[in-house]
């Protein structure tokens, strides 16, 4: 057996090793970095699930992508993975339609935080949004995933589809949240646009705005898609 051929039967075995692909591992090593920290080799392969050397080496060769940067010895994700997900249609439609919206509505709430999500595999993965000291507990950024059970969940999953308003008041963290759908031109929830809170009593009050907003996010997208068909 050539040398060529030895080394691509140990990629084959490597690469379907307890279950796992080498596009599995990569993928792992990028969600362990998707909260935005820099975290080091051993750390980093833990997170992962993976053998430390599988770790370096798709590491290295994430690193010759521009997928993720290192630097003295740690590493992040790169400007690549960030360019991808700019690039993703829905994501890019609804930020756009979402903008002046969630900008009103935290230009008129004095605090809280406000954001807009869809449904990732299962959880709730965070587009676009505005923190402020809601980014203390949790990052209202995008990218961020959210468990199923908070409002914005409730709207987005497909057993439950409130077609108006959902609420959540601290089943996973100490905040409470309520949640409007955002529809698309043919009536199907493709969002859910929450606002979110540390004041229980003033869930009520934030109501009507929420519901506001994501009708508007919603005729903004309509427009969107029109424009661009």
């Amino acid at each position: 057996m050539t040398n060529s051929l030895v080394a691509e039967a140990g990629a084959a075995n490597e690469s379907t090793r307890g279950g796992r692909s080498v596009i599995d591992g990569a993928f792992a090593l990028l969600e362990a970095l998707a909260d935005g920290s820099d975290m080091g080799l051993t750390s980093l392969a833990s997170a992962a699930g993976l053998p430390k050397a599988t770790a370096h080496r798709l590491l290295d060769q994430l690193v010759g992508h521009g997928a993720v940067q290192r630097w003295s010895g740690r590493y992040r994700l790169g400007p690549r993975v960030f360019r991808l997900g700019q690039a993703w249609r829905p994501a890019r439609q609804l930020r756009a339609a979402a903008a002046r919206p969630i900008g009103s509505l935290a230009a008129g709430i004095e605090r809280g935080g406000f954001s807009l999500s869809v449904l990732d595999r299962g959880q709730v993965m965070v587009v676009t949004g505005i923190g402020r000291e809601i980014d203390e507990l949790v990052p209202l950024r995008a990218g961020t995933l959210l468990p199923i059970e908070t409002a914005a969940g409730r709207i987005l999953t497909p057993a439950e589809h409130p077609t108006h308003l959902a609420y959540d008041t601290g089943s996973w963290l100490p905040v409470s949240c309520v949640a409007a759908p955002v529809f698309t031109p043919s009536g199907k929830i493709v969002a859910a646009l929450a606002a979110t809170t540390f004041n229980r009593a003033g869930l009520g009050a934030l109501t009507e705005p929420v519901r506001r907003a994501a009708a508007m996010v919603s005729t903004n997208l309509a427009r969107l898609s029109a424009s661009a068909s």
